[in-house]
């Protein structure tokens, strides 16, 4: 699948890391970027407080399982260059524990970890991988020469010098086993007890099932000639056979450290190239694997649960990764922020994230799903839909505000807090309604029989997820049954409309909105500092309407007197749910006249 092809080094993703724009690279490709911005859609690559890149759990595991075996190993063994290359053996190691758990019957894992083993100077585990070598290879030189030169390195020159011999005895040419010979019989500093002569004959006694002859041909080449002469030959040789040797950490011939490097970089190409040209695909040989052998296959070996929300236990539904590397639907995952800012999982601090709000799909997750599983993932939609169209009904099962009285026409702004809340604002934004029912609360009954429709105009949020909201009120309602919804009032509402009056009727109904309407005004303009105070609060008094009867609700102007009266709730929710326009101007005028002819309202 080219979907987990890295965008920046076009390889298959490695340790992946999603950023906040929803695209995935490697973590070693955004620590090598001198870019800011994203390759893909050029938004600013950004992780959202953490510090370093965390990988994307979600991702890694995937990998893991659709990589087959022979990718994983090639993998490490690229991995395993870069670590031995920056001299870090310590996780080269474990890398190495990694590969051969995988592969344990790959020899060139098993000769890597013995020369980590001697960087680290832990010569027994050496030994032991070198073990399984000449007994798996026992007609090549390669592992007795290691085991040899361990051995060297734990001052056991006596079983070196076996070891050695066995080389010649397999390849008398073996030049690397000839001076390793020597430089153990010519070294004066030597702790190994007798003279050259006798180190010769013990080695020729000691080598079971050694050829004499070939033994007598290579040791008779020292005879005769003193020690000075035997360093000169040592000397020469290496001028002549092994110019670059060096006291490295991992110390090995040159024609040894040129197959080891072979062995371990047979897959190197195949990883990084992203298919093979036409000139060269003809001539690749049959072991040789293109890039796209590689490709994690997922067809065989994925399942739903793989691609499970761990809060919902459902499919993946807009996947977004947190910037700790754990996957969760966004709908979950903003309800989780909206009780504590951390992940759900980790525990992890996601202030930085909640404080940005870039809640991107992770694109490659909804790829792979849209590839691999597309009628779960339609049919997953399908479930969402359904909860979608089920919470934009604005008669059954309606969110709840349960707070203060609102009216129809006038604006109420709130500041929304509580979790509950926060939920459901986002899901009458996502619904597209921008609705939901305002009650005020009412003892026994959680909250009152009547109340209003108010529709969001505008939302700003605070980095701590709070959000002051501007609402306006719509309709009137009275609500028929109470029910829940995850923490928050619901109910089934009927809408409430005025009696329509025509004829003398619709006359003497005007005639009392007029004059109404008149005190009102002299109720407003000769306020106290009181009432100074509402008006500021609620807004100027509304212009007189020229149709009083063309919202269901009567003329906004009369809401607006309703809010600002001073008035108990309980008085003001009966002037509220009255359906007849003139019986509820009849109140209000009523009440205006009281006010001012009142001695204290001029006060």
């Amino acid at each position: 699948m080219e979907l987990f092809l890295c965008p920046s080094c076009r390889v298959i993703l490695r340790d992946p890391v999603t950023v906040s724009c929803g695209h995935s690279f490697c973590r070693r490709c955004l620590g090598e970027t001198s870019h800011s911005e994203c390759c893909l859609c050029g938004e600013k690559l950004d992780l959202l407080g953490s510090r370093t890149p965390s990988s994307n759990v979600l991702l890694g595991n995937l990998l893991e399982k659709g990589l087959d075996t022979a990718a994983k190993v090639a993998r490490l063994k690229r991995d395993l260059r870069e670590l031995v290359s920056n001299r870090d053996f310590q996780e080269a190691l474990r890398t190495l524990q990694k590969g051969i758990g995988l592969a344990p019957d790959d020899l060139t894992l098993r000769v890597c970890r013995s020369e980590l083993y001697v960087a680290l100077q832990e010569y027994e585990g050496a030994l032991e991988d070198l073990e399984i070598l000449c007994k798996q290879k026992p007609e090549e030189c390669e592992g007795f020469f290691r085991k040899g030169k361990v051995l060297l390195d734990l001052g056991n020159q006596s079983e070196a010098l076996l070891q050695f011999q066995h080389c010649l005895r397999l390849d008398s040419s073996f030049h690397a086993a000839q001076y390793e010979i020597q430089k153990i019989l010519t070294n004066d500093a030597s702790t190994t007890p007798g003279t050259v002569m006798e180190l010769k004959n013990n080695g020729s006694q000691n080598l079971e099932g050694c050829n004499s002859r070939e033994q007598l041909t290579f040791l008779g080449s020292f005879e005769g000639e003193t020690l000075p002469d035997m360093k000169m030959q040592k000397e020469n040789w290496l001028k002549e056979t092994m110019p670059d040797h060096s006291q490295a950490a991992l110390p090995m011939p040159q024609c040894m450290r040129k197959k080891f490097q072979s062995e371990l970089s047979a897959n190197k190409e195949d990883l990084e190239e992203e298919e093979a040209s036409p000139e060269t695909s003809g001539t690749r040989s049959p072991e040789t694997k293109s890039a796209k052998d590689y490709y994690p296959d997922f067809m065989g070996f994925l399942t739903t649960s793989d691609l499970e929300c761990s809060l919902c236990i459902r499919m993946l539904y807009e996947p977004v990764t947190t910037p700790c590397g754990h996957t969760f639907c966004k709908e979950c995952m903003e309800r989780c922020l909206d009780h504590r800012p951390n992940c759900p999982l980790c525990k992890q601090s996601l202030q930085e994230y909640l404080k940005a709000g870039k809640y991107n799909t992770t694109i490659l997750l909804e790829e792979l799903m849209t590839t691999v599983f597309p009628s779960q993932l339609a049919e997953r939609k399908l479930v969402h839909q359904a909860e979608m169209v089920e919470l934009s009904n604005l008669n059954k099962n309606i969110p709840i505000f349960v707070c203060t009285m609102s009216f129809p026409g006038l604006v109420c702004p709130l500041h929304v807090f509580e979790p509950r809340y926060r939920l459901m604002m986002r899901r009458c934004q996502e619904t597209g309604t921008k609705m939901f029912g305002m009650c005020m609360y009412e003892n026994g009954k959680n909250f009152a029989d009547y109340g209003c429709i108010l529709e969001i105009q505008k939302i700003a949020f605070f980095p701590d997820g709070r959000s002051l909201v501007d609402t306006i009120g719509k309709r009137r309602f009275r609500v028929l049954r109470r029910g829940h919804r995850d923490g928050y009032h619901t109910a089934d509402v009927e809408y409430l409309e005025d009696e329509k009056m025509e004829g003398e009727e619709q006359t003497e109904l005007q005639n009392l909105h007029d004059c109404t309407y008149e005190l009102t005004q002299r109720f407003y303009e000769h306020g106290g500092r009181t009432f100074r105070q509402l008006v500021m609060h609620h807004g100027p008094l509304p212009e007189k309407e020229e149709d009083i009867q063309a919202s269901p609700d009567g003329p906004v102007w009369c809401w607006w007197l309703i809010s600002v009266l001073p008035l108990d709730l309980t008085h003001k929710l009966t002037i509220f749910s009255e359906t007849s326009l003139k019986a509820r101007l009849t109140q209000l005028k009523h009440i205006l006249n009281i006010i001012l002819e009142s001695r204290d309202y001029s006060n």
